[in-house]
């Protein structure tokens, strides 16, 4: 079943990195006509706990000029905060595509850390502050993703650390968030295929881009364009027991 309407809207990055990850594909949208905004959520590191608080906000004051209904497209971790944004705007939200995350619970909390990541992030991090995500991996992770030296270097700059607090927080979701249209793109199967199957399972439109992987919003920002438009141009058609046979 098809959801989306044309693309208007925010594109979110997770908070494990920044903005830059999403301003090619924001370009090539806007070289395509669409209205898109890319607020920056890295204060979330220095906000007062629970600082998941700080992203909604952050959304809702980026969001205060568009006219008519927006898309929230979450990248990641910010894929889990789309439901309490979503109902933290004042802006009428027409759709929340989810690219690369897990997927909230139908209800009740979400939380950002499960127990084995939590153990994970524990042995990482220096008076309970996590280094920035590039360092997670090893030294040579972000050359391999990354193949563009300047823009590499632009990501990891404004990459913030992130204290262990942030994912100690389990976020109150709103009720019925799965009444809003909604669809998922995929970049990395190994990862978040069972998502991308659950989102079928779901009904929602989903698309999947080939040989990608969890930073192609920034290296690759043509083919991850055209999988968003996808989903859009899927709005306009009927679902399948409608059409004409």
């Amino acid at each position: 079943m098809c959801s989306l309407p044309t693309l208007q809207g925010e594109m979110l990055h997770s908070p494990l990195i920044g903005p830059t990850s999403w301003l090619r594909v924001a370009d090539e949208l806007e070289r395509r006509g669409r209205v898109v905004v890319v607020p920056s959520l890295v204060g979330v590191a220095g906000a007062p706990a629970p600082q998941w608080r700080h992203i909604p906000e952050t959304v809702r004051l980026a969001t205060s000029h568009l006219q008519g209904p927006i898309v929230l497209v979450g990248h990641s971790g910010a894929g889990l905060l789309l439901p309490v944004i979503a109902d933290a705007l004042t802006a009428e939200v027409a759709g929340l595509v989810f690219v690369d995350s897990f997927l909230p619970p139908a209800a009740g909390p979400v939380v950002l850390g499960p127990t084995a990541f939590m153990d994970q992030l524990r042995t990482m991090a220096t008076d309970d502050v996590l280094p920035p995500w590039s360092r997670w991996f090893g030294e040579d992770a972000m050359r391999e993703l990354v193949h563009d030296e300047n823009l590499r270097v632009a990501l990891e700059r404004e990459m913030p650390r992130l204290p262990l607090s942030y994912f100690e927080s389990a976020v109150p979701l709103p009720e019925r968030w799965l009444r809003r249209p909604c669809a998922y793109l995929l970049l990395t199967p190994n990862t978040y295929g069972q998502s991308a199957a659950e989102a079928e399972t779901l009904r929602w439109p989903v698309r999947a881009v080939r040989d990608a992987h969890h930073l192609a919003i920034a290296t690759d920002p043509i083919p991850v364009t055209e999988a968003l438009l996808e989903l859009e141009r899927c709005h306009a058609q009927p679902p399948r027991s409608q059409r004409r046979r």
